[in-house]
């Protein structure tokens, strides 16, 4: 099956009013698209995750403007882009497309790079889901694929 699940694991400190507030939690990341799989994570500040939902509410995406998430190292290029969700316009009709690229934490050579239909119902679900998962509802966020 076609799919995108995010977990996010938020840093104690951001529990603990004792501790120094660290904005940055552990965004793990698995997908699968027609049989290649693959999973990773990196190092994330909460704010990025809830922006990136937040930009899913866009209607209709548009085809030069499609909503992008990246995290990795230095120009996030190459080996040093360690995970990369876009979701595009597909078709005139309606349709969408999730792209993603997760790359191994330990040998950021190998990787994963994938592709799927899904809808604006799916992504406004995965939306909401993202939402839910950042204020500790949930466990993980969900895109679907058709």
């Amino acid at each position: 099956m076609d799919r995108l699940t995010l977990r996010y694991r938020y840093d104690a400190s951001f529990f603990d009013p004792k501790l120094d507030t660290d904005d940055f939690g552990y965004l793990s990341i698995s997908a699968e698209a027609k049989g290649f799989a693959g999973r990773g994570g990196f190092w994330v500040q909460w704010q990025d995750i809830k922006e990136f939902a937040e930009a899913l509410s866009v209607y209709p995406i548009a085809d030069q403007n499609p909503v992008v998430a990246q995290w990795g190292y230095d120009m996030q290029t190459g080996d040093d882009l360690m995970v990369r969700m876009e979701i595009a316009s597909a078709d005139k009709r309606g349709n969408l497309t999730a792209r993603f690229e997760v790359a191994d934490n330990d040998d950021p050579r190998n990787r994963v790079r994938g592709a799927f239909l899904t809808t604006y119902a799916d992504v406004d679900a995965f939306r909401s889901s993202i939402a839910r998962m950042m204020n500790n509802e949930i466990e993980e966020a969900v895109l679907i694929g058709r």
